[in-house]
């Protein structure tokens, strides 16, 4: 019999082996681990890293020891393999990083540190708090299992606080694993449900890969178990019920949980369940043959826990959840060995105990195999015996007795609860009118009025100065007070989004965090020459000044009315997310649940909607209730934001493809040079399973957002198995292998690219002002025109008279003294600043042939007038170039590619 060392993986062969439990050393790492051999023949030997703390031999050790029960002899070196196989598996105890048991909000310390690190990841260190990790700090360690640390973390583009689990860094080092690993977190990413915790990103950090979640405040059912020993049938069916819609939507899309216990589902404090932990599950394509990471994963929850285990401690282990094919042959199982664990959970919720309990892991999943179930209501007679029947169903020893899918059990327990009639949910007139005042309450309550009325005060009135310093001829003036209101709204939206942190300035922040040094040159010229050109107008100073007042205003409207209308509002939404909470406890779906507020919310359902749900929720229901057709006249709020968000995620989803692709085409190399690949074969492959696996997520994003609630749909959702397939074997996806980039476009592309045009943009610019400056046609600009024409005729009485700002009169081109005429010649109207702004507009565009087209555009625009083209009056023959380049742009911007 071989079995493996847990810490470095050295094969060791047992020569001798008596029943028992003992605690041998390690040969080639010195390290002394335990070792379980069970009493039956032909069962599995269980090896397990030395917990924490462990110093010496118990009595019965010692015993065994000198009993000489274990004898170890070491293979000779050729016939040790690089890789652990599958029979010793020296896996990690557990791929729940003990992240599950809690989630204690980030803001608060804990009183008690966290959960020391085992045995096997004594020699990582793990990340020191404060420390910057690939765009996130690390805040403090939240626990640590066999495969890596968790740490709370937060993640600075978006200025929110994270779960990230790392890797350890002894399991980097094997590409295999560290192949799957980064796989099933990539697929894992994709799925997003009200009741799953999001997966939001993965990547690397010296050498070990990293993922961030969801941070869900709040605790888990295996919390709520240790204050009140055991819950009201109805409240634990509903919790269920929750986490039953959440394993559907993994079920459907392809993957299974096998771990789920009531430390993996998590409650928040709006009363929704989210099931945890599915970063690192198992898909059914696993072949037993070739992958010993399924074997290993899948026996984690024997390996988790020592066999001395007894009694209470045992029942949060996973042991007192696993199905019983689960303890035969992990490597089988399906989606029904996870509603046989969500049964025990169920079980334990109502019971307040483990439905088997053992003095050893083997023990126990003998009798989760073998032992018949004890009926609920025999142990707590208030149990119904209709909840203890779908328990027993749930809970049969063959999986073809249960229900055969999440979908069964989820309709049983609504029927059950009866929240739903006839299939559809049917809200009570007592909700509905609690919904109605609250969100009357929260649209008319006073601070809101008067917040309305002092912004449409403020802007009215800087509109209605504006005007009258125009029409009296203080045109600086005028400039100033728009300068007034564009840097108040700046102010406000700064201070408002470090606050409060809203939608638009977290896509605004994450934006701004993914500029490159070429980005960031760009934006800091232009906004150098927009100053430049406000020092040119003279009202430099008089923008400083305005600014620091406006600044004031924004301090003023977020601290002295937006805090009172939260205060005033705080009462409204608790009230009505009370209400929510015993919906959902009652077992209304999530998005059922949404569409009733959205429903019945009224005209001006949204911004309500938004600070219940979140902005992108809005944006579904919005969707849903125009599809309905019965939503009536309704509402935007804040609808300005929407382009804005939607062009900055379109950019932010490039950059996290690009980043995705590059870590899985690292990944997938380093396992294919691992396999014996040479080094050209490896890239190749790896870059076509990056680019496959990539293209398919892309693929099952498109079908989710497809996949509206509420809306029918003859397509089924989109398994993410295909990610594995993608990766395995990328020819059977409709795949182009990457082109080579064409060196004619390449250089075309260096010549007509963003910056390029960013450039160019930005010189039109500033040469219309410095022409329109020179000519007197920009307010402040007057009294340098009268100079210069009072020296050019001798005649210092044109000093004397009255400006008129008139931009029709003649002009002449722009001058620099020592620059040659030819070559500012062509400056000599408006037109190139239009020019400008059209170079400007096609940064929202792409493609080398939209490019080319649009710069002859702002070419023809700017400079065509002087190459004799042919007019009618009234036009011009600058009007005319301008109208000919704008057709020429516009037909650009068909062409390309938003």
């Amino acid at each position: 019999m071989a079995i493996a060392c847990p810490y470095c993986a050295h094969r060791l062969n047992l020569k001798s082996a008596k029943p028992g439990r003992y605690r041998p050393r390690c040969p080639a790492c010195s390290q002394p681990f335990i070792l379980c051999v069970p009493d039956e023949p032909g069962s599995a030997f269980q090896v397990q890293a030395l917990p924490s703390g462990v110093q010496t031999r118990d009595s019965r050790e010692q015993a065994a020891a000198s009993a000489v029960g274990v004898e170890l002899a070491t293979p000779p070196p050729a016939a040790r393999p690089s890789n652990p196989p599958s029979g010793g598996t020296p896996f990690p105890p557990s791929h729940v990083f003990g992240f599950a048991s809690t989630n204690p909000d980030p803001n608060q310390r804990s009183a008690t540190p966290p959960p020391g690190p085992s045995s096997g990841d004594a020699e990582d260190p793990g990340i020191a708090p404060h420390t910057e990790v690939r765009g996130y700090t690390i805040e403090r360690e939240l626990g640590r299992g066999g495969m890596g640390t968790v740490y709370l973390a937060t993640q600075l583009s978006l200025d929110r606080p994270v779960a990230l689990k790392v890797m350890s860094k002894r399991w980097a080092t094997d590409p295999v694993f560290v192949a799957r690993f980064t796989r099933e977190a990539f697929a894992a990413a994709q799925l997003s449900h009200p009741n799953i915790v999001q997966i939001h990103d993965i990547g690397e950090v010296d050498g070990a890969r990293f993922f961030s979640m969801e941070y869900v405040r709040g605790k888990s059912l295996a919390d709520l178990l240790k204050v009140q020993g055991k819950l009201d049938p109805e409240t634990a069916v509903g919790y269920i019920l929750q986490a039953a819609r959440g394993l559907k939507h993994a079920h459907d899309r392809g993957m299974i949980h096998r771990d789920v216990k009531p430390d993996n589902l998590l409650l928040d404090v709006q009363g929704l369940v989210k099931v945890a932990d599915l970063g690192l599950v198992k898909t059914p394509a696993v072949s037993r043959a070739d992958d010993r990471l399924a074997d290993a994963s899948a026996r984690s929850g024997l390996l988790s826990l020592p066999p001395d285990m007894t009694g209470a401690r045992i029942a949060l282990g996973t042991p007192a959840y696993m199905s019983p094919e689960q303890c035969r042959d992990a490597a089988t199982v399906d989606h029904r060995a996870d509603i046989y664990s969500l049964g025990c959970t169920l079980y334990v919720l109502v019971t307040g105990r483990p439905p088997f309990d053992g003095t050893t892991a083997v023990e126990l999943m003998s009798k989760h195999a073998y032992d018949p179930l004890v009926p609920p209501e025999q142990i707590v007679a208030r149990v119904p015996k209709e909840v203890s029947a779908v328990i027993q169903r749930m809970m049969a020893k063959s999986r073809d007795d249960r229900y055969q899918d999440t979908s069964e059990v989820i309709r049983t327990l609504e029927a059950w609860l009866g929240v739903y009639h006839a299939g559809t949910f049917s809200p009570h007139e007592e909700q509905i009118s609690r919904l109605e005042m609250a969100v009357l309450r929260f649209n008319t309550c006073g601070t809101a009025v008067l917040r309305g009325r002092l912004i449409s005060g403020f802007f009215g009135t800087v509109a209605l100065m504006a005007v009258l310093l125009a029409f009296f001829g203080k045109i600086g003036w005028a400039f100033g007070i728009f300068g007034l209101a564009l840097e108040t709204t700046l102010a406000y939206f700064v201070l408002d989004g470090i606050t409060r942190k809203g939608h638009l300035f977290s896509c605004m922040r994450r934006f701004i965090s993914g500029l490159g040094r070429g980005d960031w040159i760009v934006g800091l010229s232009g906004f150098a020459m927009f100053c430049v050109l406000l020092a040119l107008l003279k009202v430099f100073w008089m923008w400083i000044g305005f600014g620091l007042i406006g600044i004031g205003i924004a301090f003023a409207l977020r601290y002295g009315v937006d805090r009172a209308l939260a205060e005033e509002r705080r009462e409204i939404i608790e009230g009505c997310e009370r209400q929510l909470r015993r919906m959902r406890a009652r077992g209304l779906d999530e998005e059922a649940l949404r569409q009733f507020v959205a429903k019945f919310a009224g005209r001006d359902w949204e911004e309500f909607f938004e600070t219940l749900f979140g902005y992108e929720a809005k944006l579904a229901a919005r969707t849903v209730l125009l599809r309905g057709g019965a939503a009536g006249v309704r509402e935007k709020h804040a609808a300005w934001r929407e382009p804005i968000i939607a062009t900055m995620e379109r950019i932010e989803k490039s950059r996290k493809d690009s980043r995705e692709r590059k870590l899985l085409l690292a990944v997938e190399r380093a396992n294919l040079l691992a396999a014996g690949a040479s080094a050209q074969t490896a890239e190749d492959q790896a870059r076509a399973a990056a680019d496959a696996m990539v293209r398919a997520a892309d693929e099952i994003r498109r079908a989710e957002t497809a996949h509206l609630p509420g809306v029918a749909t003859a397509h089924a959702p989109t398994s993410v198995r295909t990610l594995f397939r993608a990766a395995e074997q990328p020819d059977d996806f409709v795949f182009v292998p990457t082109r080579k980039r064409d060196p004619i476009g390449t250089v075309i592309s260096l010549f007509v690219g963003p910056h390029v045009r960013t450039i160019a943009a930005a010189l039109l610019l500033a040469a219309c002002a410095l022409w329109a400056h020179q000519n007197g046609l920009i307010p402040g600009a007057e009294l340098r025109a009268q100079a210069t024409q009072a020296m050019e005729n001798q005649d210092l009485s044109v000093l004397q008279q009255p400006v008129a700002l008139d931009a029709t009169r003649a002009t002449k081109s722009l001058v620099f003294s020592g620059v040659p005429a030819p070559v500012l010649g062509w400056v000599d109207s408006f037109n190139v600043g239009l020019a400008g702004l059209m170079l400007l507009a096609s940064l929202f565009f792409r493609g080398n042939l939209m490019s080319v087209l649009v710069l002859i555009g702002a070419a023809v625009a700017a400079i065509g007038h002087q190459f004799g083209i042919h007019t009618v009056e009234p036009f011009r023959d600058y009007h005319v170039s301008l109208m000919l380049g704008s057709l020429l742009t516009l037909v650009g911007f068909r062409l390309g590619t938003r």
